[in-house]
């Protein structure tokens, strides 16, 4: 009997059972489940990429989840990366006519500021008091690309605040701090010059500037060593020193030459002035030359040299007949005078001591041979003109050129055409206002044969022959090297 009970409640659970399952079976329905790892909004940066999606898709059913079939996952998306705004991804899965979706909105910005670089130069700096000069820098967005012209820079308190912001509102600052120093010694000015002129017993009034580009006018800290006497003729050197406020020191020298009144002085229209000079000797016909300008009383001016030996005792007699005797060369020997500044000089004291020989005094005032403005010289020793120019300041002497050449060196040997040409240039210099130094040889005959009418010519037309001396126009060419 108990046996039957048992076999009829197995039997009923087994209805229940089936019963049941027939039920869940009927109720379990298709469905589909997409699987979304992460956040449903989601910020992307501008220009960077879009993270992969963690996600997944799943048939299943609406009771029975533990069955699970994985499906594929479509994905359609508007996202722009490169343009911020707000856009939608849309997931989607579909099998066996069962359909899901799911959404992620992306939010696309952009959120990073500008780069500020700035351009440095190891040796730049600002000098003190001065306002910084800009070494440079650029500016670059993700998003706006070159904002370097956006840039706003503002100097305080030693240093240079840079700052941009791009079109997004996101703002870069940089700075800069200022390295000031002062590496420029002052600038020493002396009005007149570094060698001037000024006669016996007048009053030499100093003047001199001082510019420094920190500390400014600096003039008051000049210091001058040396003293010019200016009742003794002779040449005064004096040095000026000038230190700025960091320890910057500029010197400089100015010659000062104490001489005599000259001639020029008193005369009252000096384009109605002529300086006869002549170069190259003493040589065979000088003696010729000093018999006429005695002869008219007129002074010239000898710039000698020593190719003549025999003939340098004429040198005696022009100094005492009144007549400037000037150094020229002792050789004459281009090649050799030019060949730098050094034999220059040995050169020109070797001529002098011939000077002092017969005139018992050397001379300050000479002429280069071809005259300052020679291209001859370059092919020895480039620049020597220029240097023995400078030098010849620095020593005290003087020299000189001329505006007029009388045709004697090459050009003619024709001596009325020697006196048409000079006669000629002297007319159109006084025109302009102008004084005239001609330019002669005395060891030419056919030159100095024409001596004796431009001398005749003078005269009659009311000009003044005078000598060269310290103080006379140099008339100086462009230096050509």
């Amino acid at each position: 009997m108990k046996k039957k009970r048992n076999a009829k409640l197995i039997y009923l659970a087994v209805l229940l059972l089936a019963a049941a399952a027939a039920v869940v079976f009927f109720l379990n329905k298709d469905t589909i489940v997409i699987d979304l790892k992460g956040n449903e909004t989601i910020h992307v940066e501008y220009g960077s990429g879009l993270p992969e999606a963690d996600i997944k898709a799943y048939k299943t059913g609406t009771l029975l989840r533990f069955q699970k079939k994985e499906i594929e996952v479509k994905t359609e998306s508007d996202v722009k990366l490169n343009e911020p705004g707000t856009y939608t991804i849309r997931y989607t899965a579909e099998t066996d006519g069962v359909r899901e979706e799911k959404t992620q909105t992306v939010i696309v910005e952009d959120t990073t500021p500008p780069v500020i670089t700035l351009k440095t130069d190891p040796e730049h700096y600002t000098p003190f008091n001065h306002p910084y000069e800009e070494e440079g820098f650029t500016a670059e967005d993700v998003r706006d690309g070159d904002l370097s012209a956006s840039v706003v820079s503002e100097e305080k308190d030693g240093v240079v605040y840079y700052t941009v912001t791009d079109s997004s509102g996101n703002t870069a600052k940089a700075e800069r701090t200022i390295v000031y120093d002062d590496r420029t010694p002052p600038v020493l000015t002396l009005d007149g010059g570094a060698q001037v002129f000024v006669y016996n017993g007048d009053p030499f009034e100093d003047k001199y500037t001082a510019v420094d580009d920190c500390d400014g006018d600096v003039t008051g800290k000049v210091t001058v060593s040396g003293q010019a006497d200016t009742n003794t003729n002779g040449s005064y050197t004096l040095t000026y020193t000038v230190t700025d406020a960091h320890e910057n020191t500029a010197t400089a020298e100015r010659t000062v030459v104490v001489r005599a009144r000259s001639l020029e002085s008193e005369i009252k229209d000096f384009s109605k002035v002529i300086y006869l000079t002549f170069d190259d000797g003493p040589g065979r016909y000088t003696a010729q030359l000093l018999d006429i300008l005695k002869k008219y009383d007129v002074k010239a001016t000898f710039f000698v040299t020593a190719q003549f030996p025999r003939y340098l005792p004429l040198i005696t007699r022009e100094d005492a007949e009144g007549h400037t005797v000037a150094v020229h060369t002792f050789s004459h020997r281009w090649k050799d005078v030019y060949s730098s500044p050094e034999i220059y000089w040995a050169d020109f004291d070797k001529m002098n001591e011939q000077i002092e020989k017969y005139t018992g005094k050397r001379s300050n005032i000479f002429r280069f041979p071809g005259g300052s403005a020679n291209t001859v010289s370059k092919k020895y020793c480039k620049g020597v003109v220029s240097a023995v120019a400078q030098q010849a300041a620095q020593k005290g002497y003087v020299y000189y050129d001329w505006n007029i050449i009388s045709g004697d060196s090459g050009n003619t040997e024709d001596t009325n055409q020697i006196y048409r040409t000079v006669i000629t240039h002297i007319a159109s210099n006084t025109a302009k206002g102008q004084p005239s130094c001609v330019l002669q040889h005395d060891i030419k005959d056919y030159s100095v044969a024409a001596v004796e009418g431009i001398i005749q010519w003078g005269l009659q037309h009311g000009y003044t022959f005078l000598p060269l001396s310290e103080n006379s126009p140099t008339m100086h060419r462009t230096i050509a090297n």
